[in-house]
């Protein structure tokens, strides 16, 4: 139930004493603003002056206390401001807590303008909520446009500890750049597609990210984003640093392809997807953990990887390195696949894939738990699971991969079956 007026403007003048937002913040809710924070009235104009007006005095903080502001357009945080909820850390969703934007423009038009625009250096949200009042519970959810994107001149841009509770998109920091973009405990909902990055050509970060059904597990929900959803597809990024991420129930955990090259950079075309390092990276009941068809030659580097299926979708691949056009480069340590896997990896792209110190628990015995087509791999230190009932495949090494090394493994009674001939290394694999 929301909360009584009163009771908002007690949090409120808490709020502002316990945050020491008194000088250089801007209080939405006093004069001249008055946003009503009830929920019902337009708050669009009130928040969107208050932050142009801090933009005029060079940056500062508005501060949304706690309430529900009814956002009837869309907003545009200026540059060196910080629209600024009560929320410390990443909340769980409870309607009637925290500082909650309502968002409702753009109803089936998923190319519209973004619900926030992060349009200028250093711009920033943080502590908010937001919260889609007229989603509904469908097998096909009404489409909206993303619900932050970065502007078309926006450096350092952030997002902290917010919660996205039921967008259709996520988070565009591609379709404009966003260099140096930042973003930390971000929770949410997104039902089609979570964080999409692009044309970053100085290091970003991402991490603390929590991609779950706060909102709902309604089966057609859930099923819709099972079947469509894609929580995070990194495009070009120049080492992108990204660390304790989870998601479950998606299509795809992470995407990483390649996009065109701009027009300004024509040299760039054919090394426009992602370089950088991943850690504690966690995909559960996914159906396509990885989904690989093009990175920058310095590869993509992940260490702490744990991939799961229940029943999600029909291919239950751990790792996909799709036959492309373009190569890509995957160096995996310490990564786990279990439950419903019908394989841990599968390659058939040009560039190298090297996984380490792994553990495939289950695969479909039916199918090897490691299949190498193309390009050239390195498996080493790697456990795979008793055999349940009959032994399988541990390792395929198909007659067009170019180089392949095994070595190290513990196989516990599975084979190895090489069809590369000479262009294949394998070594002290324990049967």
């Amino acid at each position: 139930m929301p909360l009584s007026q009163a009771t908002l403007t007690r949090r409120s003048l808490i709020g502002v004493a316990a945050f020491g937002l008194t000088s250089g913040t801007i209080n939405v809710r006093e004069r001249p603003y008055r946003a009503a924070a009830n929920g019902r009235a337009d708050d669009t104009l009130a928040i969107q002056r208050a932050m142009d007006d801090a933009r005029k005095r060079g940056g500062g903080i508005v501060f949304l206390p706690a309430g529900e502001y009814h956002i009837a357009g869309h907003l545009t945080v200026p540059a060196g401001v910080t629209l600024m909820g009560v929320a410390r850390a990443p909340q769980t969703w409870r309607r009637g807590d925290g500082s909650v934007l309502l968002a409702v423009e753009g109803a089936g038009m998923s190319e519209g303008a973004p619900f926030i625009t992060l349009d200028g250096n250093n711009a920033t949200i943080e502590g908010l909520a937001v919260f889609y009042p007229n989603q509904v519970l469908s097998e096909e959810p009404v489409s909206y446009p993303w619900c932050i994107a970065s502007g078309k001149q926006a450096d350092n841009v952030a997002i902290v500890n917010c919660l996205l509770v039921n967008p259709y998109q996520g988070v565009d920091f591609a379709t404009n750049s966003a260099h140096r973009h930042f973003i930390s405990g971000l929770y949410g909902q997104p039902l089609l597609k979570g964080i999409w990055v692009d044309k970053c050509y100085d290091i970003g970060r991402v991490k603390n990210v929590h991609l779950w059904p706060f909102w709902t597990q309604d089966k057609r929900i859930v099923d819709f984003t099972t079947a469509r959803g894609t929580t995070f597809i990194f495009q070009r990024t120049d080492w992108e640093v990204v660390e304790d991420i989870f998601c479950w129930g998606y299509n795809t955990g992470a995407e990483f392809s390649s996009s065109e090259a701009p027009r300004e950079h024509p040299n760039l075309k054919g090394i426009n997807g992602m370089n950088g390092q991943m850690t504690n990276v966690n995909f559960d009941n996914v159906n396509i953990g990885i989904d690989i068809s093009g990175t920058q030659p310095y590869a993509v580097h992940i260490t702490n990887l744990n991939i799961a299926n229940a029943g999600a979708g029909d291919d239950h691949i751990g790792i996909w390195g799709r036959n492309s056009a373009r190569s890509a480069e995957l160096s995996v340590r310490g990564a786990s696949f279990w439950g419903d896997i019908r394989q841990a990896l599968r390659w058939e792209i040009p560039g190298t894939v090297t996984m380490a110190d792994s553990r495939i628990v289950n695969w479909n015995y039916r199918l090897p738990a490691v299949e190498l087509l193309a390009g050239n791999a390195m498996i080493h230190d790697c456990s795979f699971a008793n055999p349940r009932e009959r032994p399988g495949t541990a390792v395929r090494i198909g007659s067009e991969v170019d180089r392949a090394m095994v070595y190290n493994n513990q196989l516990n009674g599975h084979s190895i079956v090489n069809e590369g001939g000479g262009r294949a290394a394998l070594s002290n694999n324990q049967a």
